[in-house]
């Protein structure tokens, strides 16, 4: 399990990792359906998109504050 933290503090201080790593998530994700018509909906709806990502931040962060 050490091992496991260690590539993975490896991966997040080496800016080629997280290349690699974007590179794989658009490899496996591809051209689908579904990305396509996100993409669309957030070059067509900017300021909603960027609502949305606010939303959705906010809840991220207080469900990762606790109480």
């Amino acid at each position: 399990m050490a091992t496991a933290v260690q590539s993975q503090n490896d991966n997040s201080t080496n800016p080629q990792g997280t290349a690699k790593s974007i590179s794989s998530l658009k490899d496996s994700l591809g051209n689908s359906q579904i990305v396509n018509k996100a993409k669309q909906f957030a070059k067509d709806r900017p300021w909603a998109t960027a609502t949305l990502a606010g939303v959705v931040g906010v809840a991220l962060l207080n469900t990762l504050r606790g109480r």
